[in-house]
């Protein structure tokens, strides 16, 4: 038997390259069997932590701390399996090896994350849950509790922070190169991420303004402006309708309501113009409150509106609001159908048709009009400051229309708006594109009328190649159809002196990239004029579209970004009855 022995030992050592082989082998089979088991023992428990976050959100909405408590133990602890499972010296090698490397790197940032937002994020979160649900940002008998508002402050700001450092590492992955597998996941996981950062930014900006700006150092007043979309304007529509807000210690109340005959056309400018607004806009924007937000920008809007206010109005004013009757509709979903008088009825199902459209069939005088507008306004807020309303409910249709720029906030206040622009309720035209291309198509009513009621449009952007210098060739295709139908009355079609009744006539105000220049402008084919106009250092083309009723047009554009502009296109327009205006994000060329 040694004898054996000894010649197998004899035949190895002759042979030492396969010896090598052999137990080179062995190692990489049982290092690929060690990978695999810990790939799925991760794999297990992100798919438990998916569940156990789900669970703890529940339990956070309805402030049922205990639970949230527990459940957030047994999440950690799935996240911290996740991590170490996936951060051994193999994935270290693995991360490393050609194209495997991508998709396992990917599993070890998703997982280090989540356990980071776990131990980060979360516990502060669930420490206050009690408190920090849809009540706490919401009235109660006309009164939003400042000091709830100022407890939870520094929870929602480390939530804050710990998810906008899991956003920006998730965002360095791109899930086009991964694996079938990981790729829809890990696109969802970034989505979820990214709505949860964005939620708790929003949180955080509210939680540090909300106090001041509600009067908790003395009293405000916000003049809300009410966009009519029927007769559209560049962030919406005219500002025909109003009401002034007055703030005083967390306690909220509609001081009055106007319309255009309190704020008429002013014979002088109340602001001047900027240079590049003279070469875009009439001074209209700057002399009638139906014009103010012809420019995309709503700060400036505000500040020409809040001028106009105190000179005519004689009261100071400390912020503008806007909103839109489709933004109404969503809050509308939380408060429930509100009775505006002369048996008039509207809920989240029929507002936009009624304050955009029937209302002008039922009542021909304008001040009957302006009437119902402040009726409406003044009841949904109201409902809404009483207590009596859904507070989810009416804080999600609140998110809805930031999200779909409906909703828009600025303050006088540099301190204050500093931190409002940092949100998507600022409503700010792109002073700045970065590293993204941002490209906007905004609509303008021409004729004086109401017919963008009837108004459907669309566009598609497409950044079609990537150029030296990090430039992009970035395309436009904007549908404009008019559905309006036969035998409509003079104060929806107009007069028929600016267009034919029941006509439209707009005007597209086209904004490419800071840096970049329009190359082709066409409508229906046809070549446009090319202007240098610029606003805010971004080149600006108009337009003139006329639509006849059943009438579709197409307006469609090319220009070439800025240099360095390698990232996503960011692509912005106006909200119309059917259209959101959030900015949407397009796939750069240049990836």
């Amino acid at each position: 038997m040694r004898d054996v022995v000894s010649r197998a030992r004899v035949r190895l050592l002759r042979r030492p390259g396969r010896t090598v082989a052999v137990v080179l082998a062995l190692a990489v089979a049982t290092a690929a069997v060690v990978f695999a088991l810990q790939a799925y023992r991760a794999s297990t428990s992100l798919e438990r932590a998916a569940s156990q976050a789900e669970q703890l959100q529940t339990q956070v909405v309805a402030g049922d701390i205990s639970a949230a408590r527990a459940t957030l133990s047994d999440l950690r602890r799935s996240t911290a399996r996740a991590r170490n499972e996936t951060d051994g010296p193999l994935w270290a090698v693995g991360a490393k090896v050609p194209w495997l490397g991508r998709n396992v790197s990917a599993v070890r940032t998703v997982a280090a994350t989540l356990d980071d937002v776990t131990t980060q994020a979360l516990p502060p979160i669930v420490n206050v849950s009690d408190q920090l649900n849809a009540s706490a940002f919401s009235p109660q008998g006309g009164k939003i509790d400042l000091a709830t508002i100022q407890q939870i402050g520094p929870a929602v700001g480390a939530a804050d922070r710990s998810l906008t450092a899991a956003r920006s590492r998730l965002s360095a992955i791109d899930p086009s190169e991964l694996v079938g597998r990981l790729r829809t996941p890990v696109e969802r996981l970034r989505e979820k991420v990214k709505t949860a950062q964005t939620s708790a930014a929003s949180a955080h900006v509210a939680a540090q303004l909300m106090p001041q700006m509600l009067g908790a150092g003395g009293e405000r007043r916000y003049l809300l402006l009410i966009q009519n979309n029927a007769e559209i304007r560049a962030t919406g529509g005219i500002a025909g309708a109003f009401a002034v807000i007055r703030a005083n210690r967390g306690r909220v109340a509609v001081e009055r309501t106007g319309s255009i005959r309190d704020l008429p056309p002013f014979a002088a400018p109340v602001l001047p113009m900027t240079g590049d607004e003279k070469t875009v806009f009439l001074d209209q924007l700057v002399r009638d409150l139906r014009d103010v937000n012809v420019t995309p920008d709503f700060p400036r809007s505000a500040q020409i509106a809040r001028a106009m206010a105190e000179k005519q109005l004689a009261i100071g004013v400390d912020g503008v609001m806007s909103i839109d009757p489709v933004a109404l509709s969503h809050v509308l979903a939380g408060t429930g159908a509100v009775k505006v008088g002369d048996g008039l009825t509207i809920d989240s199902t029929n507002a936009v048709e009624v304050l955009l459209n029937s209302v002008y069939r039922k009542y021909p005088d304008g001040e009957q009009q302006d009437a119902v507008f402040a009726a409406s306004a003044r009841k949904i807020f109201e409902t809404v400051t009483s207590g009596s309303a859904d507070p989810r409910k009416v804080i999600e249709g609140l998110s809805r229309s930031v999200s779909e720029k409906r909703l828009m906030l600025w303050s006088k206040r540099s301190d204050e708006q500093q931190k409002i622009a940092a949100t998507g309720i600022a409503g700010a035209f792109a002073r700045d594109d970065g590293a993204s291309p941002h490209v906007g198509v905004y609509l303008g009513d021409a004729a004086g009328s109401k017919m963008q009621y009837y108004l459907d449009y669309s566009t598609v952007m497409t950044a079609t190649r990537c150029l030296e210098g990090g430039r992009q060739e970035i395309t436009t295709t904007t549908e404009l159809t008019s559905d309006a139908p036969e035998g409509l009355p003079e104060y929806i079609t107009g007069n028929g002196k600016l267009a034919p009744k029941g006509d439209m006539r707009m005007f597209a105000w086209l904004y490419a990239p800071h840096g970049g220049r329009f190359t082709s402008i066409k409508l229906d084919g046809t070549p446009q004029i090319i202007t240098t106009a610029r606003l805010h250092g971004r080149p600006e083309t108009t337009v003139e579209v006329r639509l006849a009723r059943g009438q579709t047009r197409t307006l469609s554009t090319t220009v070439i970004s800025g240099p360095d502009q390698e990232a996503d296109g960011i692509f912005s327009t106006t909200p119309g009855i059917r259209t959101s205006g959030g900015d949407v994000t397009v796939p750069s060329a240049c990836r």
